[in-house]
């Protein structure tokens, strides 16, 4: 049987997916932990929490108060960025969380955290969640597939510079 006879296996399509996804990452930023400068252009692709489509909000309020819910709909090994990571680091080597060092998350507190979202053609929605005291930052990134939502990438809890 060959690839090409039929529609390609879910992992297939999933692999494709994301190295589309990646190759789009990789051409998006110059070094390691950055972020853009918000333009006016932009700002109106910020949005907050009512701004998502349903089944996304239906799927994140799950996501953050059932565990086993949160591991089936994660995509391990996670690409992402370790909480405090050096920006050197980070332009040497990729870094994956596996599901046994996974720290389950819950909802984050909207008093302590600005919490807005960047909705790409309700495919893939990137959270950002900047801690108001120190300013650090949380990017989560969610998308889209046939299954349902899932967590694509996670980087923690990190100081993100602008311009890169």
């Amino acid at each position: 049987m060959r690839i090409l006879d039929g529609p390609l296996p879910f992992n297939i399509r999933i692999f494709i997916f994301f190295l589309i996804l990646s190759i789009f990452s990789a051409c998006k930023s110059k070094t390691g932990v950055a972020i853009h400068e918000k333009s006016q252009e932009q700002e109106s692709h910020y949005l907050n929490f009512e701004g998502l489509p349903n089944d996304f909000k239906t799927f994140y309020q799950k996501f953050h108060t059932d565990s086993v819910f949160q591991m089936e709909h994660i995509v391990f090994p996670l690409e992402g960025l370790p909480d405090h990571a050096d920006p050197e680091d980070v332009r040497k080597d990729a870094y994956y969380y596996t599901a046994d060092q996974w720290v389950l998350h819950t909802s984050f507190d909207r008093n302590d955290n600005v919490i807005y979202y960047i909705n790409m053609a309700n495919v893939i929605i990137e959270e950002r969640i900047q801690e108001k005291k120190y300013q650090l930052m949380i990017i989560r990134r969610f998308a889209k597939a046939s299954g349902g939502w899932r967590l694509i990438y996670y980087g923690g809890l990190n100081k993100y510079t602008a311009n890169q």
